[in-house]
């Protein structure tokens, strides 16, 4: 056989195994998730993916990619060893095998999502969140004057369905007992019987962080944009207003406590957007030395550590004289199978039931400790499932005709029932009745698309039912959207934005060499690509390379090094779609020595900018801009000039114009507004806030001209002080490690 061949054939082994990966992909994935839907699965997809569950990763490998490599190994033992009766056939049969393998994926992949139905409810849209929507910035909420602590835990995956059938559960032997039986001993809002009730979870309700919106904010987790664009906002839904923002208005000092990263999903953006919640997850945990470096289990680090470091916080919160809310996320049941612990016990015959029973007992230890405590008194504790499993063989022993609900559980509330009717109602529903159980009285007793269940106020899923209530909330709301802060002209243009590629700009000798490659998000033919390169920033001297395209696929040009400023030229790469388009896929402007993307490095070389008498260093705070600093990221920033103090792990406004003569510089939790005189030739306007949503506590002014950028994190520039031109511009933002120069 000639090595030819063997090459022709593994090339083409690895093409028609693309689409037997789809088809086992789609086979482990909706085996796994067997409830999933398009909304939430376009919404995962958006969001950053760090954080993700090792175990899931390995789970991918083992059912996904193995087989898969099964596949391709006997497709290349067929094209290489198939004798002559399949002589002049071989390949054909082969693609032929690979197009049923894709066309049984497109199929099991529409089916499992009902694509026809969401096509349909996205031509329609519903106009019923709008309709129905109490926005809570309109409603009087008044709060006793003496105000209660709050624990709100989320318990992953968990459902009245795990109790035993004389309970209202599914099983004939309760996986969770002692939650049973503590919500049978408190708040449940069932109808006086041994019959456990919990809310019903709707579309755009029914993943974590889907739960945790819902919940907080009595609204569905809906959005238009994809590519990621939802993570790259500076807020999550700003407009809105939960529960943690009431909260914080009232004056509640608030923590998020998960034993996962906190990035996942967009549950840190959320929580720090809505009520500048503490963030304490699995980096949290490690940064503080609670665990070594290297420790990693399941997501993060088990719950049997997340209770204990609630009862280390709710011991220190306990000091204060603030009211606090402590929003835990356990993490041991979630789904595939859970995590079993040194604490869990074989009493079932499979696993998943294990960890819930072990879940169980632990979340039960955890509050009756609470009960131990002096503040248990003036501190209410919502315990509520976050949504149904989604673990396919657990649910499989589950009858179809089986109703499922959330657990629910709330324990000494500052409220109590109107009435004793086992009530109908949805996780939106929380969100005011967690601020009714704190003592609070609201007007109308409705927020978001929830009812007080304290009180007589109908549910929505009582006045209109599950049917009309799920098939509207399925649908596209133009009003989600709104309240996002998203228009539909936003969400096409984000969409759009996908275009990128891998570009270099190196000096070689007596040349500057600009290289583009792995150019994607581009849907026109590429006609060419051009480089527009300003020498000192001069638009009226512009000069236009066009790229070479190499064999390899890539592009180059070589640019005189002569027709180029080290120190201060600005480069725009754009391709020329053959629509006529240009899509810019790169820019860079100012001094070539200052691109950096990492943090650490960029301060290690703003110093020497800084001491040189010839650039002023502007720094500048747009909300969540210090939390993840380093150790080694504070001590540049004291080294650069900033002499205030920069507490690790909080998030604090930094402003700052600082050169050889000039050190204007604050570190602080109060809001920033700086001006003056960097040189004869510049002058600055500084405005920075870690916590504000204001447009107006946000500017960085150079010469009268604002070049602040609307994205969230510390945005630093270096100017010319002899030109007043900026040589650097670049975003960190720490929160979704990402770094955007301009």
């Amino acid at each position: 056989m000639k090595k030819r061949n063997i090459i022709k054939y593994l090339f083409l082994t690895i093409l028609l195994s693309i689409p037997f990966l789809l088809l086992f992909t789609s086979l482990w994935f909706f085996n796994t998730w067997n409830t999933m839907t398009v909304n939430e699965l376009v919404f995962n997809v958006k969001m950053s993916l760090s954080g993700a569950s090792h175990a899931m990763i390995k789970l991918f490998i083992m059912k996904a990619f193995l087989p898969t490599c099964v596949a391709a190994l006997i497709i290349f033992l067929f094209l290489l060893l198939a004798n002559d009766a399949f002589k002049g056939k071989k390949t054909l049969i082969a693609i032929g095998a690979s197009i049923i393998a894709l066309v049984a994926f497109v199929a099991y992949t529409w089916i499992q999502l009902d694509m026809t139905s969401y096509i349909d409810q996205q031509l329609h849209a519903s106009t019923f969140i709008k309709d129905n929507y109490v926005d809570p910035n309109s409603v009087n909420i008044d709060f006793p004057e003496k105000k209660r602590n709050l624990v709100y835990i989320y318990l992953e995956s968990t459902e009245v369905t795990d109790s035993d059938s004389e309970h209202g559960g599914a099983f004939e032997k309760s996986r969770i007992p002692e939650l049973t039986d503590l919500a049978l001993s408190h708040e449940f809002f069932g109808d006086g019987s041994d019959k456990l009730n919990g809310g019903f979870s709707m579309p755009g309700t029914d993943w974590t962080m889907g739960a945790i919106f819902a919940q907080s904010t009595g609204l569905p987790l809906q959005i238009s944009i994809d590519a990621n664009s939802m993570s790259e906002q500076e807020t999550f839904f700003p407009t809105v207003r939960a529960i943690g923002d009431i909260l914080k208005d009232e004056g509640y000092h608030q923590e998020y406590l998960c034993g996962s990263n906190a990035s996942f999903g967009g549950r840190e953006l959320f929580f720090k957007t809505h009520g500048d919640y503490g963030i304490v997850d699995y980096p949290y945990a490690k940064d503080q030395g609670w665990i070594p470096q290297d420790y990693g289990v399941w997501w993060g680090f088990e719950d049997e550590k997340l209770y204990e470091y609630a009862k280390n916080r709710l011991s220190e919160l306990s000091k204060s004289d603030e009211p606090f809310n402590l929003t835990l996320l356990t993490v041991d049941t979630h789904f595939e199978d859970g995590y079993v612990c040194r604490l869990c016990e074989d009493e079932f015959e499979d696993q998943y039931s294990n960890v819930f029973a072990c879940a169980s007992r632990q979340a039960t230890e955890f509050v009756n400790w609470i009960k131990e405590q002096d503040f248990y008194e003036n501190t209410t504790i919502v315990l509520v499932g976050d949504h149904p499993t989604m673990d396919a063989d657990f649910c499989a022993e589950i009858p179809e005709d089986y109703t499922r609900k959330v657990y629910t559980c709330i324990i000494n509330p500052g409220a109590s029932r109107d009435g004793a009717d086992q009530r109908e109602y949805t996780t939106f529903d929380m969100f005011p009745t967690t601020v009714a159980a704190l003592g609070a009285s609201i007007e109308g007793d409705r927020l978001g698309l929830g009812a007080n269940l304290f009180s007589s106020e109908q549910t929505l899923l009582e006045k209109y039912g599950m049917e009309l209530e799920e098939s509207e909330l399925n649908r596209k709301s133009h009003f989600m959207n709104e309240l996002a802060g998203i228009t539909d002209e936003m969400a096409m243009e984000q969409n759009y934005e996908g275009a990128s590629a891998n570009c270099s700009i190196e000096e070689q000798g007596d040349i500057v060499k600009v290289t583009v490659s792995d150019i994607t998000g581009v849907v026109e033919k590429i006609e060419g690509i051009q480089v527009d390169v300003r020498k000192d920033g001069n638009y009226d001297n512009l000069m236009t390379y066009n790229m070479v395209l190499n064999s390899d696929g890539s592009y180059s040009v070589d640019i005189p090094a002569s027709e180029i400023n080290p120190g201060d030229t600005d480069f725009n790469i754009i391709c020329k779609g053959a629509l006529g388009s240009d899509i810019s896929l790169f820019s860079q402007r100012g001094d070539m020595h200052l691109k950096q993307t990492d943090l650490q490095k960029y301060l290690e070389a703003l110093k020497a900018y800084a001491e040189s008498g010839e650039y002023t260093v502007f720094i500048t705070t747009r909300k969540s801009g210090a939390m993840r600093l380093t150790d080694d990221n504070i001590a540049a920033l004291k080294a650069l000039g900033i002499s205030d103090d920069i507490p690790k792990g909080q998030d604090v406004t930094i402003v700052a114009a600082i050169n050889s003569e000039l050190n204007d510089s604050h570190a602080t939790k109060e809001n920033q507004n700086i001006k003056g005189t960097a040189s004869d030739n510049v002058s600055y306007h500084l405005k920075g806030s870690w916590d504000s949503f204001k447009d107006k506590d946000f500017l960085l002014e150079i010469n009268d001209e604002n070049i602040m950028i609307e994205r969230k994190g510390l945005h630093f520039a270096v100017v010319n002080n002899s030109t007043g031109r900026v040589a650097d511009y670049v975003n960190f933002d720490l929160l979704d490690k990402e770094c955007r120069r301009y």
